[in-house]
């Protein structure tokens, strides 16, 4: 992996709540700009290691440094996707993400420059015709991605996604998918996505953190050779690598769940 000078690095972070350790002794360095797909057995820590970079949740040891120096995660804007989408029920779309974006830059009011630029965002993410419905009016795939043109919203460094596409039927995360990548290449933001599925951890990951628990949290990068924001999911999956890359990691996480 080649270290950028606004590497964020993880180095030796436990977490322990209430006498039980939750995450133990986890390493990692993520590049700037690049997606980090995140595998492992349940109960290993990766959602405990999402709020760690969010700053939702205090480490008890450890190290989190950004380009050398101390990162503290209060003093940067962050992006976070999660599973249970967090829509207000009285926000329509539009303000949902509006509000995001005014509370992120600390602004009052948007500029009509702002509302283009907003309005691309719901173009991008295919949501022009919900921009004025409310959550109860969305279906799942619709919410999740009003959800993630929020974090988008937010212009933060870094985004993080608790797999966010679980609950949807394959069509609906297909698409969902392929949205995300076509908004992020706009600008790419350092990218955590937690997800249980390993096809999914191709399709999305330029590298895929296996972590896993060996007297400690073991994290494994594993660059991704098939990725491709810019291919389907139906061209990844016809690349010679994808099914040999996607049973390697099926078996890897076989073992570390024993």
């Amino acid at each position: 992996m080649s270290t950028s000078s606004k590497s964020l690095v993880l180095k030796h972070i436990s977490v322990e709540i209430k006498g039980q350790q939750i995450l133990d002794d986890a390493s990692v360095e993520l590049d700037e700009g690049r997606i980090y797909t995140i595998l492992g057995p349940s109960g290993v820590g990766k959602t405990s290691l999402l709020k760690v970079v969010a700053g939702l949740l205090p480490f008890s040891s450890g190290t989190m440094t950004l380009g050398g120096n101390e990162f503290n995660p209060n003093e940067h804007i962050i992006g976070l996707v999660p599973q249970s989408y967090g829509l207000l029920p009285w926000q329509t779309a539009f303000e949902s993400v509006s509000s995001a974006y005014k509370i992120s830059h600390n602004k009052k009011k948007l500029t009509a420059q702002e509302e283009r630029l907003l309005t691309q965002l719901f173009s991008d993410m295919a949501l022009m015709e919900q921009k004025d419905k409310y959550p109860s009016q969305l279906s799942g795939g619709q919410q999740q991605r009003v959800s993630i043109a929020r974090a988008f919203a937010t212009g933060g460094d870094f985004l993080l996604m608790d797999e966010p596409f679980s609950a949807l039927d394959s069509l609906s995360r297909e698409k969902a998918q392929q949205l995300f990548l076509r908004r992020w290449l706009k600008g790419p933001k350092t990218t955590l996505f937690i997800t249980h599925d390993v096809e999914e951890a191709v399709f999305l990951g330029q590298t895929i953190l296996l972590m896993g628990d060996r007297e400690g949290i073991t994290i494994e990068a594993i660059e991704n050779p098939v990725f491709d924001p810019y291919a389907t999911s139906l061209e990844i999956k016809n690349h010679d690598d994808f099914y040999p890359l996607v049973e390697r990691l099926r078996k890897e996480l076989h073992n570390h769940d024993k």
